[in-house]
């Protein structure tokens, strides 16, 4: 509930601020001094558009801030999650400024409006002139009975939407695999063409940098032995050639310094070098010799075949630019074969699994309709019942429930219908009720819902619109019984109703200064006698006013402590 609310520069009210309690609040005024803006500031805090033109003549703002008690769990992680934080309370703010951008904060912590828009549905249910016309709309009308249904009708609205989205999408991917089954079968005839010029090839990782080795290797084959074994026999020697070997002639150096090094052993350390120098060059030779083997081991393989077997990876070029993307290739190629031929495959059954897809959302949609029904008649007769007593004893309602194409909604056209009278043909609220029809049927929905759902704070501005006399004190009574399980806030011009308050708030206006100024004031016992008597006679100091205002007390506060609503 919103325990206190503040107000400045808001419209004629320059500031204001006034703590609210629970029970029956009602909020009066003078024509002009600003009961409008009382819904004004509730509604800033609910998040809902308004323009610059709210804030006060000679003001740059208009502010509001709301004090929220017994704040629900989903409020709390809304704000906390927003970067403020709340627990059983929450602070509320916004801002409108003539210049800039408007401004909310909750928790402490300034937020996105739409913050103050997604926790508004959880703090306050307000009714207005814009709700009954919201009330009027068929997607309004549906979502209404289907609050009234509870969570078993979300359970069930809840199975028939995942049935639905199934069945959507089946119907999507069988569309799509129809509509592209010759290019997919095109698709399926080039990738197997693919693979086939891949394997008829076959190559093998790093085939084609081997390859390329080899190539170069063959190609200079002449040379390169004629040059290697040269070197070989430089280093170890020749049996056709005398001429003295590398290795033999450092042997020789080595001998030389053997004789001497006794007399230096500088020589020692000069003749371990010419050692190591031998060790190498030996070692030098060995592979020399290894590398002339390796052409014998090609065997019979000739540059020719070399460069034929290049040729033929050369012609896996339209596959990747080497065998590495070539093998890549064919991965994913094969990858993407096998799922187009399952789907070709799958082809024959895709019609029965469509139809099942569409038999089960079927189901879930009669499911729904079903318990649509129940709800709607149960619903319609309680709200019935309310209506008479709010002196409409012959009006009823009922939601008409036809069939449709299946929407993410269900398979139902719901209209809300109303009758003045037994005689009165039942179409369409939004054609039929008139202003004060249509307050008192929502007073009786929201009587009506009070019993089964947890709404902390109902605000009512104008609820008794084109009411008057008895009607006006029924309106009062119902209030009063919602009160009993929520805070009620109603703006209102009727003695009749404002007699059953709890709590009676009036917008006090001054006139005296340049511009329009009022402010909110509790009014006590005797206060609210006359301010009732000023709604009765349009005059404060009417002993005959005083007495039908003082009456019109009596009455209420009776029947209240008796039990509200027992009729």
């Amino acid at each position: 509930m919103i325990s206190e609310l503040r107000i400045s520069h808001l419209g004629v009210i320059a500031e204001a601020a006034v703590e609210l309690d629970t029970g029956f609040t009602v909020v009066t005024g003078e024509t002009g001094a600003g009961k409008t803006m009382f819904v004004s500031a509730l509604s800033l805090l609910m998040g809902r558009k308004v323009g610059s033109g709210v804030v006060r003549k000679g003001a740059e703002k208009a502010e509001v801030e709301g004090i929220f008690t017994g704040v629900a769990e989903p409020v709390r992680e809304r704000i906390t999650d927003a970067g403020g934080s709340a627990d059983d309370e929450a602070i509320i703010s916004r801002t409108v400024a003539l210049k800039g951008r408007a401004r909310a904060t909750a928790g402490g912590r300034t937020v996105p409006i739409s913050v103050l828009t997604d926790i508004s549905s959880d703090l306050i249910t307000l009714h207005g002139q814009s709700e009954q016309l919201r009330l009027k709309g068929a997607a309004q009308q549906r979502h209404l009975l289907d609050a009234a249904g509870g969570t078993a009708l979300a359970e069930v609205a809840d199975r028939y939407r995942a049935a639905f989205e199934n069945w959507r999408e089946t119907e999507a991917r069988v569309t799509r695999i129809k509509d592209s089954t010759a290019a997919r079968r095109e698709r399926i005839l080039w990738l197997r063409g693919c693979l086939e010029a891949i394997d008829k090839v076959r190559p093998e990782p790093g085939e084609d940098e081997t390859l390329a080795a080899q190539a170069a290797k063959l190609g200079s084959a002449a040379e390169i032995t004629r040059a290697v074994g040269a070197a070989h026999d430089l280093l170890l020697g020749s049996e056709i050639d005398d001429a003295g070997a590398a290795v033999d002639l450092v042997h020789q150096a080595i001998s030389t310094i053997s004789d001497v090094e006794g007399s230096d052993k500088e020589l020692v350390t000069i003749r371990e070098a010419l050692n190591d120098a031998v060790l190498r060059l030996s070692d030098s030779a060995a592979e020399l010799s290894n590398y002339l083997s390796g052409f014998d081991e090609l065997g019979e393989t000739s540059l020719e075949e070399t460069e034929a077997r290049r040729a033929e990876l050369g012609s896996l070029a339209p596959y990747g630019q080497d065998v590495a993307e070539v093998l890549d290739f064919e991965s994913r190629s094969a990858a993407e074969l096998a799922e187009l031929e399952a789907e070709d495959r799958d082809l024959d059954g895709l019609d029965a699994e469509l139809t099942e897809a569409r038999e089960t959302m079927e189901a879930a949609a009669s499911a729904l309709t079903e318990i649509r029904r129940a709800t709607a008649a149960e619903f319609s007769q309680a709200v019935s019942e309310e209506l008479a007593a709010l002196s409409m004893p012959k009006a009823s309602v009922a939601f008409e429930i036809s069939e449709r194409e299946p929407t993410t909604h269900g398979a139902d056209e719901v209209r809300l219908t109303f009758a003045a009278h037994e005689s009165s043909i039942p179409d369409d609220i939004a054609k039929i009720a008139s202003g004060g029809e249509l307050s008192r049927v929502m007073l009786a929905i929201e009587v009506v819902r009070a019993a089964s759902e947890s709404i902390p704070t109902y605000v009512f501005d104008e609820v008794d619109a084109g009411v008057g006399g008895k009607a006006a004190v029924e309106i009062g009574r119902r209030l009063a019984k919602l009160a009993r399980n929520a805070q009620v806030i109603v703006v209102t011009h009727l003695p009749q109703v404002a007699a059953w308050a709890d709590t009676h708030v009036t917008i006090v206006k001054d006139d005296d200064a340049e511009t329009v100024s009022s402010g909110v004031q509790e009014l006590s016992d005797a206060e609210r006698v006359v301010e009732l008597s000023r709604m009765l006679a349009g005059m404060d100091d009417s002993a005959s006013a005083k007495a039908h205002a003082a009456e019109l007390l009596d009455n209420a506060r009776q029947v209240k402590e008796a039990g509200v609503g027992s009729r």
